[in-house]
C-alpha cells in the first residue's frame, strides 16, 4: 500500500520528474561520451607514439646562418652572395650545410648532456587538386626519432611514389594506387602518420587545420631532395632525464618539451583535460540534479506531513515509511543514468571521429569498460542515495505529534534578511514578491548556478564569433590582392604587383618575430587597427600585430627594441594592427631593406601581392588568397558546432532547473495563491507576485554572471598564451549583454509557461479547504 501511494504521488509530478530526468541523463551521457570518445584515441595513440619513438623535446633553431657561424670562410663567402637561409646553403654547398648541422648538433648536445638528437627536415609546398589549392608538408623519413607509421599500404620505394594522411585521402576520395599531381605525378602507396605532427600544423597559424586541403607526405629521400618547396629544419631529441630548456646558443630559438608543443603535445592536453572536464561537468550536472531531487522530496514529504504522522501514530516505523520513497527515487535515477550511459556510448563514436577530423592519429573500436559504467551510473547513484536518504531521515525523525501539527513558520535566512533590508521602503506587495523567491537558500543557489552556467557558455559563444576568422584569415579577408608569391630573386615588377620584404629571424625580448616591410603606398594588403582605420608603415616607426602586443603587453607609444643580426634597433610603436595570424612587426620596406643590406639598397623584396597569378618561373611559391580563406572553413564549422552544442546543453539544463523550481514553487504555494485570489488580486498580479520575482532574479543573476564569465575566459586566454603561445582574440561588445539577457528572458518565460497556467487553474476554494483542514 505504501509503495502504491508513493508511486501515485510521484506520478502526479511527472512533468517535474521529466525535467529532472533530462539533467540526470545529461550527466551520465556527458561523462560516458567524453570518456569513451577520448579513450578511443588514447589507447592506440600511446602505443603508436611509443613504437614510433616520439621526440621528448624539440630544439627550434634559426633557419639562417648566424654571425658567429659566418666566421668560417666558406660561410662568409656564402653570406656575401646575398643569401642567408639554411635552405639556400644546402642548395649552394651541401657539404658546408652538413658540416654546419654537425656543429650545431654537437653544440646542443654539450649544453643538454645525455640526450640523443636528430635533424628533422621538412618542405612545405602548394599544389592543386580538383581545382582547389592544397598544402603539403613533406617530412623526410627519420632514422631513430619520430619514425613514420603506416596505417595501411606500404612505404614509397621509388621516386614517383608517395604516402599521405588517411583523413586527407578520405576527404578527397583518394585511394591507394591512385595518382595525384604534386607538380609531377605520384602514385599513392599508403597512408602515413608522423608522431611529431599529431596536429597538421605547418606554420605559426595554429588554426589552419583543414585536413581536406592539407596533408603530410612521405617520399623517398631522393624525391624529397628534388621536391621544390620551402625547406626548414629543427632538432628532435629524446632523453631519459630531465629536459633542459634554458639553452644559450646563438642559433637556438627555444627548447620545448613535447607536452608544450602545439603540433605534437596538444593531444596530451586534450586527453588529460578532456577526461577531467568530462568528470567535472558530469559531477556539476549531477550535483544540480541531486539537489533538485532533494528539494522535490523535501517538498513532497512536507505536503504529506499529516499522512506520515498518521502512519507513525498507528505503528509504522521510520524505515517502513521511508523505504518506498527512497527505493522509487533511486529506481527512477538508476533508469535515467543507465539511459544516459547508453546514449553516451552511442555518441562516443561521433565524438571520436570529430577529434580525428583534426588530430592525425590511429583509432580503435570503442570497447565498453565496467569502470566507466560504474562511474557513470553508480557514483551519481550514491550521491542520490545519500542526499535523498538524508532528507527523508531528517523528516521521518520527527515525532508523530510534530508531524500531525502544523509547522511553525521558519525564521528568515540570511539571504531573506538581506533582501528584506534592501526592500525596507518598498510596498508590501513588492516585499512579498521578492522575499518569497528567496525563502529557500538551497533552491536559490541552484537557480543562480543554472543561470551562471548558461550565461558563461552564451558569453563565450558570442565572444568566439569571428575569433576563428581573425586567427586564420585576419587581414586577408579584407585584402585586395588575389595572390601572394615568394621569390629568391629580384624579378621585374609588373602592373598589379606590389612588393614586400619579410625577415622571420628577428628577436624581441628573446622572442622570435617576423619583420615585414611594406611600401607606404601599398594598397593591396589592407592593414587596419581595431576601429577599421587604414594603417600604413612609416620610415621612423613601426606597427605591431595585436597578437604580439597581447603577449608582450605592448601599447601605442612604447619604444620597442628589436635584435637584428646582433644589432639592436629601437622604434616607437605608432599603431597596433588588428592582426592575430602571427607575431609580426610592420615597418617601411625601404628601412628594412636598408638594414638587411647594410645600406647597399633600399629596394630589396622577397615577395609580392598580385591581382593576377604571377609567373611560376619567377616565384617558387604562390599562394592563392581564396584558398587560404577556404582553409579556415573546416575549423570554423568545427568551432560553430562546438559552440552550438555548448549553448544547447546549457540552455537545456537552465530550462530544466527553472521549470522544476518554478513548478515546485507553485505546488508549495497553492494556499497562498488561492488566498491572493480571494483577496482580490487578478491572475496577472498573482503570476507576477509568485513567479516574476524569479524573472528579476534571473536577470540580476545573468548580469552578475557576465563579469564572472569574463574573468574565467581571461584565465583561459592567459593559459593558452603562456603554455602554447596562442592568443585567442575573444572580443566582448556591450551589445552582448543585451543578447545574453534576451536569451535568459526567453529561457525563463519558456520554462515557466506551464507554471503560469497552473496558477490560473488554482481555485479560490483552495484556501477554504485548507482552512477547514
Amino acid at each position: 500500500m505504501l509503495y502504491k501511494n508513493v508511486w501515485k504521488t510521484l506520478a502526479g509530478k511527472w512533468m517535474q520528474l521529466l525535467a529532472i530526468a533530462v539533467i540526470i541523463v545529461m550527466s551520465s551521457l556527458t561523462y560516458t561520451m567524453m570518456f569513451y570518445g577520448i579513450s578511443g584515441i588514447e589507447v592506440p595513440t600511446e602505443e603508436y607514439l611509443a613504437s614510433s619513438n616520439q621526440e621528448d623535446f624539440a630544439v627550434e633553431m634559426l633557419n639562417r646562418v648566424t654571425e658567429e657561424e659566418a666566421a668560417a670562410p666558406e660561410l662568409a663567402a656564402f653570406l656575401a652572395s646575398g643569401k642567408y637561409t639554411l635552405a639556400d646553403l644546402k642548395q649552394a654547398d651541401a657539404e658546408a650545410f652538413d658540416d654546419l648541422m654537425v656543429a650545431r648538433l654537437d653544440a646542443v648536445e654539450r649544453e643538454l648532456g645525455d640526450v640523443t638528437l636528430e635533424l628533422r627536415s621538412t618542405k612545405l609546398f602548394n599544389y592543386t587538386f580538383d581545382d582547389r589549392e592544397h598544402r603539403g608538408l613533406v617530412v623526410k623519413d627519420a632514422d631513430a626519432i619520430n619514425l613514420s607509421y603506416l596505417e595501411s599500404g606500404r612505404r614509397p620505394s621509388s621516386d614517383d611514389e608517395v604516402a599521405i594522411n588517411t583523413k586527407s585521402a578520405e576527404k578527397n576520395g583518394i585511394k591507394i594506387g591512385d595518382t595525384i599531381d604534386l607538380g609531377e605525378p605520384f602514385t599513392v602507396t599508403g597512408f602515413v602518420l608522423f608522431p611529431d605532427y599529431t596536429l597538421p600544423l605547418f606554420d605559426d597559424n595554429f588554426f589552419n587545420l583543414d585536413p581536406g586541403t592539407q596533408t603530410l607526405l612521405l617520399m623517398t629521400d631522393s624525391a624529397y631532395e628534388a621536391m621544390n618547396g620551402n625547406e626548414s629544419f629543427r632538432l628532435a631529441g629524446v632523453t631519459d632525464g630531465t629536459v633542459v630548456t634554458d639553452v644559450e646558443l646563438p642559433f637556438v630559438i627555444s627548447v620545448m618539451e613535447t607536452e608544450n608543443i602545439m603540433r605534437s603535445g596538444a593531444i596530451y592536453s586534450e586527453i588529460s583535460s578532456g577526461k577531467a572536464m568530462a568528470l567535472g561537468l558530469s559531477l556539476f550536472i549531477v550535483s544540480i540534479a541531486v539537489i533538485i531531487v532533494g528539494i522535490l522530496i523535501s517538498n513532497m514529504l512536507e505536503s504529506e506531513r499529516g499522512q506520515i504522522g498518521l502512519l507513525k501514530a498507528i505503528g509504522y516505523s521510520r524505515r517502513q515509511i521511508a523505504t518506498p520513497y527512497l527505493m522509487l527515487i533511486l529506481a527512477f535515477a538508476t533508469i535515467m543514468l543507465i539511459a544516459g550511459y547508453f546514449l553516451g556510448l552511442y555518441f562516443a563514436d561521433p565524438l571520436k571521429d570529430l577529434y580525428l577530423d583534426f588530430y592525425l592519429l590511429p583509432s580503435i573500436t570503442i570497447a565498453q569498460s565496467p569502470f566507466v559504467f560504474l562511474t557513470a551510473v553508480f557514483a551519481p547513484l550514491l550521491f542520490f542515495a545519500l542526499v535523498a536518504g538524508a532528507v527523508i531521515y531528517k523528516l521521518m525523525g520527527e515525532s508523530a505529534l510534530a508531524l500531525l501539527s502544523p509547522r511553525d513558520n521558519l525564521s528568515l535566512n540570511r539571504l531573506s534578511r538581506f533582501v528584506s533590508r534592501l526592500l525596507r521602503n518598498a510596498r508590501g506587495k513588492t516585499k512579498f514578491k521578492y522575499l518569497y523567491a528567496v525563502k529557500s537558500t538551497g533552491s536559490f543557489i541552484i537557480f543562480f548556478l543554472g543561470i551562471l552556467f548558461s550565461t558563461l557558455l552564451i558569453v563565450f559563444a558570442l565572444m568566439m564569433n569571428g575569433a576563428v576568422d581573425r586567427m586564420t584569415v585576419g587581414e586577408i579577408g579584407e585584402a585586395d590582392y588575389a595572390y601572394e608569391a615568394f621569390t629568391t630573386t629580384q624579378p621585374e615588377l609588373r602592373d598589379g604587383q606590389e612588393p614586400f620584404l619579410t625577415y622571420p629571424f628577428a628577436f624581441v625580448e628573446d622572442k622570435l618575430v617576423t619583420l615585414k616591410g611594406l611600401d607606404e603606398a601599398n594598397t593591396l594588403y589592407r592593414l587596419e587597427d581595431e576601429n577599421g582605420d587604414r594603417l600604413s608603415p612609416e620610415a621612423d616607426s613601426i606597427i605591431v600585430s595585436a597578437s604580439l602586443a597581447l603577449k608582450l603587453g605592448l601599447e601605442t607609444g612604447d619604444t620597442l627594441d628589436i635584435e637584428l643580426d646582433d644589432e639592436m634597433l629601437s622604434y616607437p610603436i605608432r599603431e597596433i594592427a588588428d592582426e592575430y595570424m602571427g607575431d609580426t612587426i610592420y615597418l617601411s620596406r625601404t628601412s628594412l631593406s636598408d638594414q638587411l643590406t647594410d645600406g647597399e639598397t633600399d629596394k630589396l623584396f622577397n615577395g609580392i601581392y598580385a591581382t593576377e597569378r604571377p609567373d611560376e618561373t619567377d616565384y617558387a611559391t604562390i599562394l592563392s588568397r581564396d584558398s587560404l580563406i577556404d582553409q579556415s572553413t573546416s575549423i570554423n564549422e568545427y568551432m560553430n558546432l562546438m559552440m552550438n552544442v555548448m549553448i544547447a546543453g546549457s540552455a537545456l539544463i537552465a530550462f530544466s532547473i527553472l521549470f522544476v523550481l518554478t513548478a515546485l514553487t507553485v505546488e508549495k504555494n497553492y494556499y497562498v495563491i488561492s488566498l491572493l485570489k480571494v483577496m482580490g488580486y487578478d491572475r496577472r498580479e498573482v503570476r507576477s507576485m509568485i513567479l516574476n520575482s524569479y524573472f528579476m532574479y534571473a536577470l540580476v543573476s545573468a548580469l552578475l554572471s557576465i563579469p564572472i564569465a569574463l574573468i574565467v575566459l581571461r584565465v583561459i586566454i592567459v593559459v593558452f598564451a603562456e603554455d602554447y603561445g596562442l592568443v585567442l582574440p575573444l572580443e566582448f561588445e556591450w551589445v552582448y549583454v543585451v543578447y545574453t539577457l534576451g536569451a535568459v528572458t526567453l529561457l525563463f518565460f519558456a520554462s515557466t509557461f506551464v507554471s503560469r497556467r497552473k496558477i490560473d487553474q488554482i481555485p479560490l476554494q483552495e484556501v477554504l479547504k485548507t482552512y477547514q483542514e
